[in-house]
């Protein structure tokens, strides 16, 4: 994986059940690469990865919890209600037009990438 990507992985993880890991992991390493392509001093790119990504990432790690119950249910009765709603496809439309589920769609796309120029 190389060091680069330990720094990386390291930084952003995400929580599994967030359901994010493999798009936080892109947008991280696309702008991991651009903030050491546009920083000649490897310390400042750093800095400005970290700053960039953490609030990103602490957003979508949050998704993990955010669906309760239904994401994690601990009871029989919340794996019983999980899986009605599973099988209700209204209900399921229901549950997703949502306050919460809006808030998880902005999360979804609430980092806006930059376009990066190389240092020269």
């Amino acid at each position: 994986m190389g060091e680069l990507g330990v720094a990386h992985e390291a930084f952003i993880w995400s929580e599994p059940l967030s359901g994010q890991g493999s798009s936080v992991a892109l947008v991280g390493a696309y702008v991991l690469a651009g903030e050491l392509a546009t920083h000649a001093d490897h310390a400042e790119a750093f800095a400005a990865y970290e700053r960039r990504m953490r609030p990103f990432a602490e957003r979508n790690q949050a998704l993990a919890t955010a669906g309760g119950t239904i994401v994690t249910p601990t009871t029989r009765a919340q794996v019983d209600a999980r899986n009605a709603l599973l099988r209700d496809p209204e209900a399921m439309a229901k549950e997703l037009a949502t306050a919460e589920a809006e808030a998880r769609r902005t999360t979804h796309s609430s980092l806006t990438l930059p376009e990066y120029t190389p240092a020269p």
